[in-house]
């Protein structure tokens, strides 16, 4: 008895909390569920009389003037973006730089890897990669996108650098970087004593 009536002063003091939580709870699964095309990035192109026309939701997402084609040297304890004698280090964990490094040599451990899982399933199923792009920084997080296409679909996905650069490896396509972010966090690796 004394139990119920806690709860029954506790729900007295929180219910407007506890509805305003289920609202929105509610509401953010909904916009997923109604609007999931542009909260994905998935384009669709819908056939015209003689050509087809993507609706961008997103922007064009061929649109590469502010990016730059880097190259990555994949280390031990990181990869280092770099173009001309700019450069951007990025530190990851061994297995992230080593699934990316088979994937650039081309080799196949005993047992795959989820990257070579995704290889193979893009390959089998005919789908193209067209590039990784590193995106940008935030909060000491670099943000990545691929771009992935199927007949009449195209696929943005937002992912960890290490996986796109690991299919990027793997798929022998380009991988592009903000020019904005080279600029400003990139370093001199051609007069650095360190690099």
């Amino acid at each position: 008895m004394i139990f119920w009536w806690q709860v029954g002063l506790w729900w007295r003091s929180h219910w407007g909390k506890v509805l305003l939580s289920v609202f929105l709870f509610v509401a953010g699964f909904s916009a997923i569920y109604f609007f999931q095309d542009s909260l994905t990035g998935l384009f669709v192109r819908t056939p015209t009389d003689s050509l087809t026309t993507p609706l961008l939701s997103l922007g064009d997402p061929f649109d590469l003037t502010d990016y730059t084609q880097v190259e990555v040297d994949v280390l031990a304890e990181g990869v280092l973006f770099k173009k001309d004698c700019k450069g951007i280090w990025l530190a990851m964990p061994y297995e992230k730089t080593y699934s990316i490094k088979r994937g650039e040599v081309g080799a196949f451990d005993v047992r795959p890897t989820q990257h070579d899982i995704l290889f193979d399933i893009l390959t089998n199923y005919k789908i193209t990669m067209h590039y990784a792009r590193i995106e940008r920084i935030q909060h000491d997080f670099f943000y990545a996108t691929v771009l992935l296409e199927d007949n009449d679909k195209l696929l943005q996905l937002d992912t960890r650098p290490s996986d796109a650069l690991a299919l990027a490896k793997r798929l022998k396509v380009p991988v592009y970087m903000s020019s904005k972010l080279l600029q400003q966090q990139g370093r001199d690796i051609c007069n650095d004593q360190r690099a």
